[in-house]
């Protein structure tokens, strides 16, 4: 017996020794670390024979650093960051979606504002000026309402949790928040959704199911580890979809926080409605074509995209 025990101990390690190890770079407040932790909850990562480390860091620019100096080898950006990256001599490449573009124009459920022509002349907040959403939002103003909100409404910098407020109070006429947000703000039957992202998209003759987040990981990262780990995430986010007491758990250890509970369910159909559903060449060209509109509308100083180089999307793991 006690020979049996000795080799399962020796089995147990070896098999340990032998686990691939993903480095994850979490941003505080981010989305990613409910995935990451579903991996760890549902025993995931072990039974892939992944071991994944993760680490929090305070902004998205903090992460990116640890990304370049090889602190960790994946992290969550958008589709126009990572493009960013590769054009400063980053070697990563977005290799699987992480969450669609579910964002959205917010006004207040009374508001006269019925079109996206009606948002001319007035006070927009956004998260920042290069908001991706924003940016969508300028480009289908100019391509189907002739008016650039950038330079025709006055588009000012507002923290998302501080909208709903700046709304009430009549000093913002519509606000682009973060896709939790919307769910929060619509829940409350005080505000409405006045165009979505899908819906702006679509007018734009794009594909709707682009992802507006990505999982980008070094390219000198194990190739099999980063295939483990998109795996892994993958089975998270569907027993994610089916688990009520996982989202609860959110918020009894502070991964996430509401000002009511009862808005829960809310903000979990919206992240559900977020959930990629393919990665392909359509998906690619998709993105390849946005991130050039962008640049034809806002410009390459706004967007910051100087040459566009497709390889920063990749359909497969590796250099």
């Amino acid at each position: 017996m006690r020979l049996l025990l000795l080799a399962f101990v020796g089995l147990g390690l070896a098999l340990a020794q032998e686990a691939k190890v993903v480095r994850a770079g979490l941003q505080a407040g981010g989305t990613f670390a409910w995935a990451v932790y579903a991996m760890e909850r549902y025993g995931i990562a072990q039974g892939l024979g992944l071991r994944v480390e993760a680490k929090t860091y305070a902004t998205k620019q903090a992460a990116e650093v640890a990304l370049r100096a090889k602190e960790v080898h994946v992290v969550v950006d958008d589709f126009i960051g990572v493009v960013l990256a590769r054009q400063t001599g980053l070697p990563v490449r977005a290799v699987y979606p992480f969450s669609r573009l579910t964002g959205g124009v917010v006004v207040k459920a009374e508001s006269p504002i019925r079109t996206v022509a009606d948002l001319r002349g007035k006070r927009i907040g956004a998260p920042s000026l290069d908001d991706k959403s924003l940016l969508i939002l300028r480009v289908l103003a100019v391509a189907r309402y002739g008016f650039d909100p950038q330079k025709e409404s006055r588009v000012l910098a507002v923290a998302s949790p501080l909208m709903a407020e700046l709304l009430k109070r009549g000093e913002l006429d519509a606000a682009l928040p973060f896709w939790h947000f919307i769910a929060r703000m619509v829940a409350t039957g005080e505000y409405r959704e006045l165009v979505s992202n899908v819906q702006m998209l679509k007018e734009l003759g794009l594909p709707t199911d682009l992802p507006l987040l990505l999982v980008v990981a070094r390219e000198d990262a194990d190739p099999e580890a980063i295939k483990l780990f998109i795996q892994g995430l993958r089975l998270a986010q569907e027993r994610m979809k089916a688990d009520e007491t996982f989202w609860n758990e959110l918020l009894d250890k502070g991964l996430y926080a509401l000002p009511d509970r009862s808005l829960l369910p809310n903000v979990r159909q919206r992240w559900a409605q977020g959930l990629p559903t393919r990665w392909d060449a359509g998906v690619v060209v998709g993105l390849i074509n946005l991130v050039q509109k962008l640049v034809q509308v806002a410009g390459p100083e706004v967007v910051g995209v100087r040459r566009l180089d497709p390889r920063a999307f990749a359909l497969t793991v590796g250099p």
